[in-house]
């Protein structure tokens, strides 16, 4: 546990904090890289077959950040929980926009999910690591209602196939 009193101006005191990655890093065997570029380039060459220049361009240069993102390392994020809201790094979430909570304690490691309105991602998850998903509870709890959340299909659809 990294509970902490520290009184920050934009923040108030912090209840909780931990850090975690950003997302699971995945060894990447060199097949599943040849069967992503494979599939877009498939793809963009049906495009091309049937005139759609512009969806077969498209489908190029995604397939291409695909693999160059596949290769990128997960950065490090502190998350807060304080007075004022929820920060990840310096981004703030204050209460206010944060509608419900759960935390999921069926995966290792246990995730904290969070519905925020007005986000362009509307359900957050975030993994606990060093913290207790009962400490994260009673640091939530006065500021916003615990209900049910669970990740979105297409999320654990794409952690199956490699993404």
């Amino acid at each position: 546990m990294e509970s902490k009193q520290n009184t920050h101006s934009n923040k108030g005191s912090i209840a909780l904090s931990w850090n975690a990655l950003e997302f699971e890093e995945k060894e990447r065997h060199p097949d599943w890289l040849w069967t992503v570029g494979l599939v877009f380039a498939l793809a963009a060459t049906v495009a091309f077959f049937y005139s759609n220049l512009f969806f077969g361009i498209f489908l190029l240069i995604a397939g291409t950040v695909v693999i160059i993102y596949s290769f990128q390392k997960p950065k490090l994020l502190l998350i807060e929980i304080a007075e004022k809201g929820l920060f990840i790094d310096e981004e703030e979430i204050p209460f206010d926009r944060i509608v419900q909570f759960w935390l999921d304690e069926t995966d290792k490691p246990d995730k904290l999910l969070l519905r925020v309105k007005g986000s362009f991602i509307p359900v957050l998850s975030l993994p606990l690591h060093r913290v207790s998903a009962e400490q994260v509870r009673a640091s939530l709890a006065p500021h916003t209602k615990e209900k049910f959340l669970r990740e979105s299909r297409s999320i654990k659809l794409f952690d199956r196939i490699g993404f």
